[in-house]
């Protein structure tokens, strides 16, 4: 059985739910798939997965300068190298809930994991921390 695991930082509790989500779609699918916030992640267990789930609410000034928040950086400074998707390591999706727009934000995502894991092949973003039935048919591309 395939194994995922969806990393969250939440601020309100949105982001949290939106990984829940996620992973609960992915349980429908034969995927197991544990959810864990950036405090409670087990850096060893990062590259014991096939799929990797890195989420965090956006930051910022409304409509500019959006940022994943410390918390999410340390992590993401914090996390060793793992092997590529080519090389047994696990695929990689980001994933951000927002107020009015994510700007920035996924590029920074990227840029703060830049090196350690593959380049993420799926960006997913949610207002309401609730899959879309776009998210649903992402998702399940994702994971063929």
């Amino acid at each position: 059985m395939a194994r995922a695991l969806v990393v969250y930082r939440s601020h309100s509790g949105v982001t949290r739910h939106y990984g829940e989500e996620i992973a609960a779609f992915l349980e429908t699918k034969g995927v197991s798939a544990k959810v864990v916030s950036v405090g409670e992640c087990d850096m060893a267990g990062l590259s014991g997965v096939d799929y990797l789930f890195l989420g965090c609410w956006t930051s910022g000034l409304l409509i500019i300068r959006q940022h994943p928040d410390e918390p999410w950086l340390a992590f993401a400074r914090e996390m060793p190298k793992l092997p590529s998707a080519f090389e047994g390591g696990p695929k990689v999706a980001l994933f951000t809930t927002y107020k009015l727009a994510t700007g920035s934000q996924f590029p920074r995502m990227r840029a703060a994991i830049a090196g350690k894991t593959s380049p993420p092949e799926l960006e997913l973003r949610s207002k309401d921390g609730m899959l879309s039935p776009k998210d649903d048919e992402a998702l399940d591309l994702f994971i063929r």
